[in-house]
């Protein structure tokens, strides 16, 4: 293990603390010194114009696991897995060619594609908090549990501490091109230190919280919620004016943060926080800046999706076998690295474009696939049909990202839709409200007729494992509304099926009404005979009184007479009885019908 060495050695000033009055270094003044005076843009564009010819090296694509006793990494697309004895207590960081990380009081980094350690330097008790690499030079933040004294320290290839600075001050998240450093702090200022001077060269001021600094396929980025790009406009930056990107505002399950704040840790532990995530890479260009793929991911313990960088519209969505634990944008597609050690590639439209596996079940992931292109090996299915499998396999508690699948499902037109929306009612992973909202989708429902039939086909049948009746009351809405005159059989035969809810039987009743033909008479006439006198509650009541119209309306004479015979009978539910007489004075008052042939003209009276 190599130790920290004291820059004094190395003939430069060793370690600067925030808030020291004066300019003790050479160039804009002491780092993170608050005695610094606008220059309106003008060091950092100088910086800028300096540094455009050199590119910071993108990062290896990789994935790396942490569990409790190593570290696991995989090249990607498909490459060498390797191991590294030993664990980290923060998540591992992708920087350049090199995976930097922490653990008990020590700093180290790996190489990236073969997992060997190139360095390790003691920091104490603190922990990595971010880091870049510009191809020579390691940068990191490493810090405490609690807020201030954070140190930023510089490391070679080989092992020696470049630089070491201390500051009382939070700083963010760094990064590095061409032996220049730079380092955000006081969430509105990115100081650009040299790293073999120790002095700081430039300074940015930022009108949005600034804690991020971030190399994404050779571009430096700077911000948080939002970041802007270090071009030629950055001295524009200060009026809020430079090149800018952020992710569209919407509301996600969990609430989750894209890069959050660059002052705080990102501990190795069972923490949603870490399953909870947004991933997107910004890119620049003649134009307007906007993100690779046009899309972002948001994750949700086991389900990802795909959004829309215009409005966040959901463009795809992935189940997962373990939670999700770490995300990458690539130039084209998406890596996703989840608990069960699966990396789960796809192309920019959510189709398969490979997989990687680490061998081993993860308590952290990082994944870094931003410098490539992935192709598509296989298409993915419709959005309805990945909406579906999402909501199968997500269990009772995730009833927040159920309901946003929900409600992004009935958006769709397609008939598929419906099937799934069926499925929802009769799944015990679904929470009664949401199985509930599923119902009242149903009945709006005007495609999807083959499924709403199929499921009627099926009735209680504790042998068989049917244990739920279908939607009926939602699905006779649906059906009246199409005019679905196939269903009537159907709907006949669940009025007389003791396992439906009475509220679900008078909506098939009403339904029937409208619907039925000759044809289901007996049927009608069953239900009405068996409920006629016996009705006790308002459901049944309008329920009989339903059927009782399309007695009437289809069976002739004797259907009349049926009719006629229970408003006259004294055994005959009273509001029952006032509903068949009110059917009865609307039929003589009506102007008379063409008479028509039907199969209930021979049939018996009750």
């Amino acid at each position: 293990m190599r130790t920290l060495k004291r820059l004094t050695t190395l003939g430069v000033v060793g370690m600067l603390t925030a808030g020291c009055g004066g300019n003790i270094v050479k160039g804009v003044g002491a780092p993170f010194s608050e005695t610094w005076q606008n220059d309106q843009g003008k060091s950092i564009a100088a910086l800028e114009e300096r540094l455009r010819a050199a590119k910071a090296p993108a990062a290896t694509p990789v994935a790396v696991g942490v569990n409790e006793t190593e570290l696991v990494g995989i090249a990607l697309p498909s490459g060498t897995r390797w191991t590294h004895r030993g664990t980290a207590d923060t998540v591992p960081i992708v920087a350049g060619d090199v995976v930097v990380a922490s653990n008990a009081g020590a700093l180290f980094a790996l190489d990236a594609k073969s997992g060997r350690e190139l360095w390790s330097v003691p920091i104490e008790n603190r922990k990595l908090r971010g880091a870049g690499d510009d191809g020579n030079v390691t940068v990191a933040v490493v810090a405490g549990e609690n807020p201030g004294k954070s140190r930023f320290v510089a490391v070679t290839r080989a092992g020696d501490v470049l630089r070491s600075l201390d500051s009382s001050v939070d700083l963010g998240f760094p990064a590095v091109k061409a032996g220049i450093a730079f380092i955000p702090w006081s969430d509105q200022y990115v100081s650009a230190i040299d790293l073999r001077s120790g002095d700081e060269v430039a300074r940015l001021l930022m009108r949005e919280i600034v804690t991020q600094a971030r190399n994404f396929n050779g571009e430096l980025w700077f911000g948080e919620k939002g970041l802007v790009r270090f071009d030629d406009k950055i001295r524009l930056a200060t009026t809020n004016q430079g090149t800018h990107v952020a992710l569209p505002t919407r509301e996600l399950p969990g609430k989750p943060l894209w890069l959050g704040s660059g002052n705080q840790l990102w501990p190795v532990s069972s923490s949603a926080r870490l399953k909870i995530r947004l991933s997107a890479q910004p890119i620049g260009g003649d134009g307007a800046a906007h993100l690779t793929n046009h899309a972002y991911l948001a994750s949700y313990f086991r389900v990802v999706l795909g959004l829309s960088e215009q409005d966040g519209g959901v463009h795809f969505v992935k189940s997962l076998a373990g939670d999700a634990l770490g995300m990458s944008a690539a130039l084209h597609g998406f890596a996703i690295c989840d608990a069960s050690g699966k990396v789960s590639l796809a192309s920019e439209k959510g189709g398969d474009a490979g997989s990687a596996d680490l061998g081993a079940r993860l308590t952290a992931c990082a994944v870094d696939v931003s410098a490539l292109s992935l192709e598509q090996t296989q298409p993915p299915p419709a959005l309805a049909e990945q909406i579906g499998q999402a909501l199968a396999d997500l269990t009772p508690d995730m009833a927040v990202a159920q309901k946003l699948l929900v409600d992004e499902l009935t958006k769709q037109d397609d008939p598929l839709v419906t099937k799934i929306l069926i499925d929802l009612t009769s799944s015990a992973k679904i929470p009664p409200d949401l199985r509930g909202a599923a119902r009242k989708l149903i009945a709006t429902r005007r495609s999807g007729k083959q499924y709403m039939l199929a499921a009627l086909e099926r009735h209680y049948d504790y042998v068989s494992d049917v244990l739920l009746p279908p939607p009926l009351g939602p699905l006779a809405d649906a059906l009246a509304a199409m005019n679905e005159v196939s269903a009537t059989p159907l709907l006949a035969r669940h009025l007389n099926d003791p396992a439906n809810e009475m509220a679900d039987v008078e909506r098939a009743a009403v339904a029937l009404g409208k619907l039925a033909t000759p044809a289901e008479y007996e049927d009608l006439r069953t239900f009405f005979a068996l409920y006629r006198a016996t009705a006790d509650e308002p459901s049944l009541v309008n329920a009989v009184v339903a059927i009782g119209s399309a007695l009437l309306r289809i069976g002739g004479a004797p259907g009349k007479t049926v009719v006629e015979r229970a408003a006259q009978d004294p055994l005959t539910q009273v509001d029952v009885k006032r509903g068949l007489s009110a059917l009865l004075t609307q039929e003589s008052e009506a102007p008379a019908a063409p008479k028509s042939t039907n199969v209930a003209q021979t049939a018996q009276h009750p």
